[in-house]
C-alpha cells in the first residue's frame, strides 16, 4: 500500500465520486480510478460499492477506513517531526454551533501559543461531528456525554467540561423581582424553545432543549432555532429559555430565582480524536488538561 494511495482513498470515501475527489486533489478522474485499482490489487478486495453514479464503500472499505486514516496521520506526523514543526498545521474541529459558544475561544487560546496551527470550525450536529472524525475529514469533535457510549475502538474521548442547562430570563422580566418561584407560577409564564436539538440536530418536537420535566407543561410560544434570535426575545423580557449557563453569563441574562424543585441540569462535554493522532495534536490535548 503508498501512503499517497490512502490519502486518495479517503476523499474519494469523503466525496462519494470519483469526478468529485479528483476535483479537490486536483488531478484527473482517470488518475484516481487507476490509484483505486492499485490500492485494491494491494489488497486483493473491492473497497467500493457503486450506486448509481456514487461510490459507497462496502464492508472491506469500511474496515480500511479507520486504518487509513491511522496511516496517513502517521505518515504526516513522521513529515512533521523531521521537519521539525516548520509546516503549517490546519487543525479542523467540528462540534455544533452551541458548544463552539464556549469551546472555540478555549481552544483558540490554546492554539495561539503555536504559531504552526490554525484552528478551523466545522459547524456539525453531533453525528455529523463523529462521522467526519471517523473519515478523516476533521482533527477533533466536540460533543455531549450521550455521543460517547457507542464508539468505535479507534476513537478516544476525554472529558473537556460541563454544561448546566437552567432556565433564564432579561432583566425586565415580572419573576425577576421575585426571590423565589415554584413550579405552578412559572407555567404561567411564555418559553421560546426550539424544535430541533441544538445539540444532535434532530427534529424532537417543540421543547428539545434538555428540559428534563415532560410532566411539566411550558407555555411555549415561540418556537426558535435560531439561538441570536431566541436570545433577543429573552433579553426583552418577553420569554423565559432554557439555555447553557455559560451563554446565560455571557448574554448577562438573569437566572431564574431558586424553587424547591432543581431544574436544572447538568451534561459532560467530551472531546474526541483517533487514537493514532500525530504528536502535534496529542500535545495540543495535553496543553488544554484533557490527556
Amino acid at each position: 500500500m503508498e501512503i499517497a494511495d490512502l490519502h486518495k482513498f479517503l476523499v474519494i470515501a469523503q466525496q462519494q465520486s470519483l469526478q468529485k475527489a479528483a476535483q479537490l486533489l486536483d488531478t484527473s478522474p482517470s488518475a484516481l480510478s487507476k490509484s483505486l485499482k492499485r490500492l485494491e490489487n494491494s489488497l486483493q478486495v473491492k473497497l467500493f460499492d457503486r450506486v448509481g453514479k456514487s461510490l459507497r464503500l462496502n464492508e472491506h472499505g469500511a474496515m480500511l477506513q479507520p486504518r487509513a486514516v491511522a496511516l496517513t496521520n502517521l505518515a504526516e506526523d513522521t513529515k512533521a517531526q523531521l521537519k521539525q514543526g516548520s509546516k503549517a498545521i490546519t487543525c479542523v474541529v467540528a462540534t455544533s454551533s452551541i458548544l463552539q459558544f464556549k469551546w472555540a475561544s478555549v481552544l483558540a487560546r490554546q492554539s495561539n501559543m503555536n504559531k504552526h496551527i490554525t484552528l478551523a470550525f466545522d459547524t456539525q450536529y453531533e453525528s455529523n461531528a463523529l462521522h467526519k472524525l471517523l473519515a478523516g475529514e476533521v482533527e477533533l469533535a466536540i460533543v455531549t456525554g450521550e455521543l460517547v457510549k457507542n464508539l468505535p475502538n479507534d476513537i478516544k474521548f476525554t472529558k473537556l467540561g460541563e454544561i448546566t442547562m437552567q432556565i433564564a430570563m432579561g432583566h425586565s422580566h415580572p419573576l425577576r423581582k421575585q426571590t423565589s418561584t415554584s413550579l405552578k407560577q412559572l407555567v404561567n409564564y411564555p418559553f421560546a424553545a426550539p424544535d430541533t436539538s441544538p445539540f444532535c440536530g434532530e427534529q424532537r418536537g417543540v421543547g428539545c432543549d434538555g428540559w428534563q420535566t415532560p410532566n411539566i407543561d411550558r407555555n411555549i410560544k415561540w418556537v426558535v432555532n435560531d439561538y441570536a434570535v431566541l436570545g433577543q426575545l429573552v433579553k426583552s423580557g418577553l420569554a423565559l429559555a432554557y439555555l447553557p449557563d455559560y451563554i446565560v453569563r455571557e448574554w448577562q441574562l438573569c437566572e431564574l430565582p431558586k424553587g424547591s424543585e432543581n431544574l436544572e441540569y447538568t451534561e459532560q462535554v467530551y472531546i474526541l480524536s483517533h487514537k493514532s493522532a500525530p504528536t502535534w495534536l496529542k500535545q495540543l490535548l495535553q496543553d488544554l488538561g484533557t490527556d
